[in-house]
């Protein structure tokens, strides 16, 4: 019995890692700042100016396709105006969403962090969102 262990254990060493597949939870991707509140916080907060500059990136080729819309059917598509009340109701979404979550856990000082990776996920499904549409 021990032998067929240590032959699947030989076996095994050489076995590739899977992949993880699907997006890394910002938590996960600022993890070496776990044990310095700071640190995380920071590391959080720049991958949230990231995502957020994305999402401007984003929004900003939405509102040139809603111009466009716009001069080519004037007074009635309202594309701009459209995608102006889906951005404000959206980011209301994602905030309160974000806070809810949060307060759910009630994990004291850690729903600072745990809002900010939920901002930082929401805003990056957002930004593919508009990016695939």
């Amino acid at each position: 019995m021990i032998e067929l262990i240590m032959a699947s254990l030989i076996t095994m060493q050489d076995a590739e890692i899977p992949q993880l597949r699907g997006p890394v939870r910002p938590m996960v991707e600022c993890s070496e700042h776990m044990n310095s509140d700071r640190a995380l916080r920071n590391c959080l907060d720049d991958l949230l100016d990231d995502a957020e500059d994305q999402l401007g990136d984003a929004i900003g080729a939405a509102r040139q396709e809603a111009r466009d819309i716009d001069l080519d059917m004037p007074g009635i598509a309202n594309a701009v105006a459209h995608l102006e009340a889906a951005h404000t109701a959206w980011a209301s979404y994602r905030d309160a969403e974000c806070q809810r979550r949060a307060t759910l856990l009630l994990i004291g000082d850690n729903g600072e962090a745990v809002a900010l990776d939920c901002r930082i996920s929401v805003t990056r499904a957002r930004t593919t969102e508009l990016r695939e549409q």
